[in-house]
């Protein structure tokens, strides 16, 4: 039988609240909003359910395989819905597993590395499903699906880029000033690309701006390259 975790309420909350939730207004404020709160309901049920942080990541990794399905096999009247629905609901969990983690001790390197392949892949299946639904909607055969899966090649050689380059990575931000209000508004709309499903016959601008947005973050991941002597 599963260990149960009785983690308490105020708990959770306090994770939510500490350093973190500032760090993430900063970096990507449309998770901190949208989907910390609702990730402490989450992780207080996963507790009590017995769930391990790798399971409720897993579940995440289900939830993300199944978009492109919903997009492609679902009436179009709903599958829209259901597609924002699935992404809310992963982002939740992508919050909920690392409450939990830290809560219950269970915290892990490999858990920390799972976490963001499942993540990364997400952001990959999320956008195949968005370009899918644009397709469906606007009778345009395969192409916007094309070129949302054009974007996420480009979100994730974004984060290779980033994750090379960028010093930051490696060393506390510094403080965010006035001129840097522009691109922290930029990076943190992420949280918002669930909500592109629903774009009805906007969807393949919502997918020419997915591409465009991809861009922007190789270019801002290049940046510290150029910036070097």
């Amino acid at each position: 039988m599963a260990e149960t975790h009785r983690i308490a309420w105020g708990a959770i909350v306090a994770d939510a609240c500490r350093e973190r939730l500032w760090r993430e207004m900063r970096t990507a404020w449309s998770i901190a909003l949208l989907y910390r709160w609702p990730s402490v309901p989450l992780t207080w049920a996963a507790g009590r359910l017995g769930l391990t942080p790798m399971a409720v990541t897993l579940l995440g990794l289900v939830l993300a395989l199944s978009m492109p399905l919903q997009a492609a096999l679902l009436p179009l009247a709903a599958a829209p819905v259901l597609v924002a629905a699935s992404g809310f609901l992963f982002h939740a969990l992508d919050c909920a597993d690392g409450s939990l983690a830290r809560l219950t001790g269970r915290a892990s390197d490999r858990g920390a590395d799972v976490d963001f392949l499942v993540d990364m892949a997400q952001w990959g299946l999320l956008y195949l499903a968005i370009g899918i639904l644009a397709d469906r909607t606007l009778g345009t055969g395969w192409a916007y699906a094309a070129l949302a899966v054009a974007a996420a090649w480009a979100r994730l050689l974004a984060r290779v880029v980033r994750d090379r380059l960028d010093d930051a990575a490696v060393s506390a931000p510094p403080p965010l000033r006035p001129a840097g209000y522009p691109a922290a508004f930029l990076a943190g709309i992420s949280g918002l690309i669930p909500f592109l499903a629903l774009a009805g016959d906007w969807l393949g601008v919502a997918v020419a701006a997915l591409f465009v947005y991809a861009l922007l973050d190789v270019a801002e991941g290049l940046w510290p390259l150029f910036r070097r002597r």
